[in-house]
């Protein structure tokens, strides 16, 4: 595995305007804002990658406390990349800062918005008093004046906690009323004292109903609403089983903090919490140096060989919960287990053990998977499929033209110019033609004369 970063998450600020129960984040070790030249740093060393399409991921704290440098960084990015390059960008949000205009500026540069928000008021609650009511509104305005940005750049993201989980299905139920199309759900990767063995029954009640609430919206509009079930087909028994857990050894998610600080993943990010011993441990090694630094190219292309030494993010095989061990699992080849959630455990040493609260949702998850496959006749994953084989067709486009242009350049030129950069170019070409107009007038000799 090579170091292969498909973007940047920006990490714009530690601050917060709310204080959800159960953040990771130590607000007093985050440093309050990015400043721009840390932010137009970051920016041009994804462009410097020569990637056909660069991702760009604003987080926080919450990153819309910032957004006068989101707009800049969203504005430097379009004058600055190459013609042949193309732009996505997402955030993570609470949505308590989400203005109209902010809103129409985010939909319009096609943002996917990612919203923090975790249901009815019985689960919102750990995130703040007032909270509920304010999104609530928030998904009103959506959806009366962005009707199709809330279907297709909307998602909402539930943290689910062991307290939270008897309201799971109604919050599911509720967030299909508003008219939300996209559903994450997740446990928190922190530690859940609340976490019991009895909780999994109730898990497996609310999991069971919002298939049944999915099934029949599914039927009503074509739509899969929670993302769980979303999905392709489960792989068959003995099935190759991925070495990593996850990217964060190639660096996929890129994160650069307030102080230019680059990390190999945001979940350790070690500027901006407090870390476990086993989360320390790894962040030791994610950790990129400042992106302006000489040394920062040598430690990305060290990363994978580095990583790879821990045990926390291989050997998958290896794992192992309450319930058993992952090699005996038959969902092994499709459980996607976030090593953030086994190290971030104050009390845990090892690598190898997950919570049982994750080990929990995901086999629950993954056999309502399987049933919903059964139940649709396969019509789900094969529209997946379908999906995926467009991305691919259209990503293939992309590298033939990509290559094409790279053909097309100058000797020692790897990239087409940007816009802007042109524009440049022309005004300097045009200003030594005005100067070299001047030598002539005066009875300077030229070249043929």
């Amino acid at each position: 595995m090579d170091a292969s970063p498909r973007g940047v998450v920006l990490l714009l600020t530690g601050r917060c305007n709310l204080s959800c129960a159960y953040c990771y984040q130590e607000r007093r070790k985050a440093r309050q804002a990015m400043g721009w030249r840390t932010a137009q740093a970051a920016l041009e060393s994804v462009l410097a990658w020569g990637q056909t399409e660069v991702m760009v991921e604003f987080t926080g704290g919450e990153p819309l406390l910032e957004a006068v440098t989101l707009r800049r960084a969203v504005d430097f990015i379009e004058e600055n990349r190459a013609r042949d390059t193309t732009a996505s960008y997402s955030i993570t949000t609470n949505g308590t800062k989400l203005t109209a205009p902010l809103t129409r500026f985010l939909l319009d540069r096609g943002f996917t918005i990612r919203l923090s928000f975790d249901g009815v008021d019985a689960a919102q609650r750990h995130r703040g008093a007032g909270t509920f009511r304010a999104l609530d509104r928030l998904l009103d305005r959506l959806r009366e004046r962005y009707p199709s940005g809330l279907a297709k750049q909307v998602r909402v993201v539930v943290t689910l906690l062991a307290s939270t989980i008897p309201a799971l299905a109604e919050s599911v139920r509720y967030l299909i009323g508003k008219g939300v199309h996209a559903i994450e759900v997740a446990p928190r990767f922190t530690w859940d004292p609340e976490w019991r063995p009895s909780c999994r029954a109730v898990l497996e009640r609310q999991v069971g109903e919002i298939l049944r609430l999915s099934l029949d919206h599914w039927r009503d509009t074509g739509v899969v609403p929670v993302g769980f079930l979303a999905r392709a087909p489960l792989l068959d028994a003995g099935a190759p089983v991925q070495r990593f857990l996850c990217g964060a050894p190639a660096a996929t998610a890129l994160c650069v903090d307030p102080d230019g600080r680059a990390w190999a993943c945001p979940a350790f990010a070690g500027s901006v919490q407090k870390l476990a011993p086993l989360a320390l441990e790894a962040s030791r090694v994610l950790d990129l140096g400042p992106i302006l630094a000489h040394s920062f190219s040598r430690r990305l292309s060290a990363l994978p060989e580095k990583a790879g030494r821990l045990r926390l993010f291989t050997d998958r095989l290896a794992k192992r919960s309450s319930y058993g061990r992952c090699a005996d699992c038959r969902f092994v080849a499709d459980c996607h287990v976030c090593p953030a959630s086994i190290s971030h455990c104050p009390h845990n040493r090892d690598p190898d053990l997950i919570p049982d609260f994750v080990c929990a949702f995901k086999y629950v998850t993954l056999t309502a998977r399987e049933r919903f496959d059964e139940m649709t006749g396969g019509l789900v994953s094969a529209a997946w499929y379908a999906d995926v084989r467009k991305a691919l067709r259209k990503l293939e486009e992309a590298i033939k033209a990509s290559s094409a242009a790279a053909r097309r350049t100058l000797p020692g030129r790897a990239r087409q110019p940007s816009r802007k950069g042109k524009k440049r170019r022309s005004n300097r070409a045009a200003a030594r033609g005005g100067a070299a107009g001047g030598k002539e007038a005066a009875g300077t000799p030229q070249k043929g004369a």
